[in-house]
């Protein structure tokens, strides 16, 4: 009796003992998340942190290089006064360059959320060809994104080809747009939403290889319950495609986003400011250019705690 009772409390104790070394499911994730991390962090502090603080101190002086050293004058602010007041190319300046940059991204965003989506769900269907049809909306991102933007001419060619022909004269979309009654602002609002067809072709790529993956992820005994309870495919994508994919939307935001300023003219304008040699200029410039990129991030941050997105579907 005595030997049955210690054998019954040995084992309490180990499974005690057990239990104080599980895991939540949280503190797993978490655990996952810093191994997964660390080799991102260890290269960050070994190799982009010193660099990084160099350039924000550069931005506050004249750097002249001469024999053997660079010079340096301290200047305060005027880097980031010139930059962003003062500076003109021969095309442009930085100041309107950022500009659009931001407009464009803030208006392609929820275009590009939508095509990505729609499409990545009509790729998850089964039809004949769907490897050749994925293969094809990927392109862009195998051959570099910027080169095929290139290649098209941003659609100039088969503009001049469609003047040259007439076609675009038979079917003037503002002009009959503006017939039916639409306010201007409107017109305007979709034209340019059309005329930004290939840049949002360009950047959809990933976004929509992200959101295929999402959506191959979600179990598919939810769909086949929703189908013997008479569900119909919109009702499926809006209470059970949707919900499970919106964890992700967040992901595909912040990637369109960093991709949309790595393309656009205004890293251009840095580089070009870099090997002029205007190294204090060219690095204000820098830190504009990444604080307008955090302060849209903090802004999607702070959008998607208070509409809920990013958080785990079957969590809540």
């Amino acid at each position: 009796m005595i030997m049955r009772r210690k054998k019954e409390t040995s084992a309490y104790t180990q499974s005690h003992q057990k239990r104080r070394f599980e895991l939540s499911y949280k503190n797993q994730k978490r655990l996952w998340a810093a191994i997964f991390l660390a080799p991102w962090i260890i290269g960050f502090v070994t190799l982009f942190l010193v660099p990084l603080i160099q350039s924000f101190l550069y931005s506050f002086y004249q750097l002249t290089p001469q024999v053997g050293q660079i010079t340096r004058t301290f200047i305060g602010f005027d880097n980031y006064i010139f930059a962003f007041n003062t500076h003109v190319t021969q095309t442009s300046s930085f100041k309107v360059e950022l500009l659009n940059t931001t407009g464009d991204s803030l208006i392609n965003l929820p275009v590009l959320l939508i095509f990505s989506l729609f499409i990545a769900v009509l790729l998850n269907m089964k039809f004949k060809g769907r490897a050749a049809i994925r293969a094809i909306f990927f392109i862009p991102v195998i051959l570099n994104s910027a080169a095929v933007a290139t290649a098209l001419g941003g659609g100039e060619v088969i503009a001049q080809i469609l003047e040259q022909s007439g076609i675009d004269k038979i079917f003037d979309l503002e002009f009959y747009l503006i017939q039916t009654g639409m306010t201007p602002i409107l017109v305007t609002f979709i034209v340019g939403l059309i005329s930004r067809i290939y840049d949002i072709l360009a950047l959809a790529g990933v976004p929509i290889l992200l959101f295929l993956a999402s959506i191959q992820s979600v179990p598919k005994h939810l769909y086949e319950a929703a189908k013997i309870e008479g569900a119909t495919s919109y009702e499926m994508f809006w209470l059970i495609t949707l919900p499970n994919v919106s964890p992700h939307i967040v992901t595909v935001t912040v990637y369109a986003l960093v991709d949309t300023f790595l393309t656009s003219s205004v890293s251009g304008i840095i580089s070009d400011e870099l090997n002029r040699q205007r190294w204090g200029l060219s690095s204000a410039m820098a830190w504009i250019y990444v604080g307008t990129i955090l302060v849209m991030l903090g802004s999607l941050a702070v959008l998607a705690k208070g509409l809920k997105i990013g958080g785990s579907h079957y969590e809540n």
